[in-house]
């Protein structure tokens, strides 16, 4: 600004040097010079406003400058001094002891070259359901609620619908308490809830890789152990994953009847660890044990009645591998289970003493981010029947029952789910069963995440 005021300046006197003065009267010379004053006052004053506002500048810098050493002087003296320990406090929120609700929808469609409806598996009476029923129909719908209900323990209802020929039954699949805060690595559950014997009976079926459950599971346990009673679990404090685990049972549940021997007609012990190979594999194993009294177990529609024990004991094996470790993208997923079932009692009224043995293997390909492949295969063998027992459902006929089944599954989300699954099930007598399975499953609220 200076300089362009410099050279208005510079231009006046040239105009009056220029000859421009010789041409014009004294009013005019007076009008340049009164301009020239002008700018010349104008000049000095902006001269002066300049010099105030460079030493305001200076003294700002300076004081910024002071106020920057006395922060970092601070701060080192704060950083000497120990913060006070504050006491410790349990997390909480405003939703800690709302229920988390929950919903799961599942949905199938049938087609079967035998009669689902005659389904059995050649020498074993079996205490459930068949693979399924022809045409559209609905597998259960499960209601379930959990939350914390104070500091010591959490409580967990679920409530199973399913719909027979339009006959809607409800069911209460699980209500129980669990500790969560027991010292020493100990947890109590107390109420009716699924077994944790073996692998698959700790979940609800929904949460399977397949349709349905393998034919040992169906044929010795009628697809899972679910009754009221109490557990314990000590998880030992080693650098691998270790837990045992003991069960008592009324006895309510197949291959338990009756709720013998006072109401603790069922226990259980199992052992499991695990732990991670690398960054990419990692794996679970373990084994259980289950005893179970029967009184009037009747199975079938004669009905075949059995009483006396069950003892079915089962080994697993699960092994998981993903790139870098991240299962997102892709994982495949190893499964296999062997079981045991020793029985005593009396068939029919015929005493029986046999031992039966059953098995699957299955994998799991998941190669791409929404979608799953998988193979399984089971079987069964029964043991020897009396010559009282020949032609009853214990007889097998020199038949060994398996079953050959593959699956294709898209994932939308971790919420919805369609699954496509073909069996080539050879587990009757006389002759094979072609089962496509065609099934839906969807979550909807906040579902608790399913164990490894």
């Amino acid at each position: 600004m200076i300089r362009l005021k410099s050279s208005a300046i510079a231009m006046a006197f040239g105009l009056i040097a220029s000859g421009s003065a010789s041409a014009a009267d004294n009013a005019d010379l007076a009008e340049i010079r009164k301009q020239i004053e002008s700018l010349t006052q104008r000049h000095l004053e902006d001269e002066k406003r300049i010099q105030e506002l460079e030493r305001r500048l200076e003294r700002a810098e300076a004081a910024t400058s002071q106020a920057s050493a006395d922060a970092k002087q601070a701060t080192a003296v704060a950083a000497a001094i120990p913060a006070p320990v504050a006491a410790a406090a349990p997390a909480s929120s405003a939703n800690s002891f709302n229920p988390a609700i929950s919903g799961v929808l599942d949905g199938k469609f049938g087609v079967f070259s035998r009669d689902p409806a005659t389904y059995n598996v050649a020498g074993f009476p079996l205490g459930g359901e068949g693979p399924g029923q022809r045409g559209l129909f609905l597998g259960e719908a499960e209601l379930n609620a959990q939350a914390n209900v104070d500091d010591l323990f959490m409580g967990s209802l679920t409530l199973s619908l399913s719909d027979d020929d339009g006959n809607t039954q409800a069911n209460l699949e699980e209500a129980f308490i669990q500790t969560t805060s027991l010292p020493g690595g100990f947890q109590a559950t107390v109420g009716k809830f699924l077994s944790d014997i073996g692998y698959l009976n700790s979940f609800h079926e929904h949460a399977d890789d397949f349709a349905d459950r393998p034919l040992a599971y169906r044929a010795f346990l009628a697809d899972g152990v679910v009754d009221t009673g109490a557990r314990l679990t000590w998880l030992a404090p080693t650098d691998f994953y270790l837990r045992f685990g003991a069960e008592a049972f009324r006895g309510n549940s197949f291959p338990a009847a009756g709720s013998a021997d006072h109401g603790f007609g069922a226990k259980s012990v199992y052992i499991r660890g695990g732990d991670d190979i690398g960054t990419e594999i990692s794996y679970q194993a373990g084994v259980s044990w289950l005893w179970a009294d029967a009184i009037g177990r009747a199975t079938g529609t004669l009905p075949d009645v059995f009483d006396g024990s069950s003892q079915v004991g089962i080994a697993h094996f699960v092994l998981k591998w993903a790139p870098n470790g991240n299962p997102v993208s892709q994982n495949v997923k190893f499964q296999a289970e062997v079981l045991r079932n020793h029985i005593d009692g009396r068939f029919k009224g015929f005493g029986i003493a046999r031992t039966d043995y059953g098995a699957y293997a299955q994998l799991i390909y998941q190669f791409k981010p929404q979608w799953r492949v998988g193979y399984r295969f089971d079987w069964l063998t029964a043991g020897d029947v009396p010559t009282s027992l020949i032609g009853s459902t214990l007889d097998s006929a020199g038949n060994k029952p398996d079953r050959h089944s593959v699956m294709l599954e898209y994932d939308h989300s971790e919420f919805s789910r369609i699954r496509l699954q073909y069996s080539f099930d050879q587990s009757r007598l006389m002759g094979t069963d072609h089962q496509f399975l065609l099934q839906y499953t969807a979550t909807i609220g906040a579902h608790p995440a399913h164990s490894y």
